[in-house]
């Protein structure tokens, strides 16, 4: 899947430009949103068993069609954002939260009546997180001087995927008909094999009551064993991930980029 990413001209003056990902863990590297903000959150009800059933295309169309809609509607190509597959944390602005409601709405009915999933999402303000005991901190994660990543710290966005999951700070679908802007929206790729037989992910998270340092430290130990293998722990090519064949997700594709129902899946 992917989502148009902005020139280093056209990105946003922010703090905490990370190179060498092992210190994404370092948390004197980032900065507190300012008040005012909004943080949100996707997610696509039931994804795992309609990736058991072969949908894994349209389930990740579906989540990327969130941050793909941000985009367009505020037209903010640095859009923080964080994609997780079946879908995405995002920090929006405080002038940008009227057209992200909307923009959120249209991609919820549109996933529903184009891709037979729901996909529910929450806007909540920054000052609730705050009162809960959390925060959102962020930085950029930038592998090259072409694109950089999102990076929150903190725990809000926990907590904010947990209030989502919980049906608090919903937003409502759209009306019947309502479509986004999905321009730029891409689902080509083929899938990558594994080189090895095994294709493995790990998610450390912290524990209840672990200090920085000893978080970093989990981390940073993992990294080291990654670095020892073959391909340093990258599954994708050198090369990057193949196009698959012409047909390969044309017709989703071709559905995000049609409006007004004139799409047929």
């Amino acid at each position: 899947m992917s989502v148009s990413q902005p020139s280093t001209a056209a990105k946003r003056a922010e703090p905490g430009f990370i190179k060498d990902f092992s210190r994404v863990c370092d948390r004197a590297l980032y900065q507190p949103l300012a008040d005012g903000w909004w943080i949100g959150a996707t997610d696509i009800v039931g994804s795992t068993s309609a990736i058991g059933e072969g949908r894994y295309k349209q389930v990740n169309m579906a989540g990327a069609s969130a941050i793909s809609a941000l985009m367009n509607a505020t037209g903010d190509t640095g859009l923080l954002f964080a994609f997780g597959g079946d879908g995405a944390s995002f920090a929006v602005p405080p002038e940008h939260e009227a057209a992200s409601r909307d923009a959120l709405a249209r991609t919820a009915r549109w996933s529903q009546e184009r891709l037979g999933l729901t996909l529910r999402a929450a806007l909540i303000p920054i000052s609730d997180i705050r009162r809960a005991g959390h925060d959102v901190l962020m930085a950029r994660y930038a592998p090259s001087s072409a694109v950089s990543y999102a990076m929150f710290a903190g725990g809000g966005m926990e907590w904010a995927d947990a209030e989502l999951k919980a049906g608090n700070y919903a937003v409502a679908p759209a009306p019947a008909g309502s479509e986004p802007d999905l321009s730029g929206l891409s689902c080509r790729w083929k899938p990558i094999e594994s080189r090895s037989g095994v294709i493995l992910s790990v998610i450390v998270r912290r524990a209840p009551g672990a200090d920085d340092q000893r978080f970093s430290e989990a981390i940073n130990r993992v990294l080291t064993i990654a670095d020892t293998s073959k391909h340093q722990g990258h599954p994708v090519p050198a090369h990057g991930p193949d196009f698959g064949s012409p047909l390969m997700g044309f017709d989703l594709e071709a559905g995000a980029q049609t409006h007004s129902g004139a799409a047929s899946w």
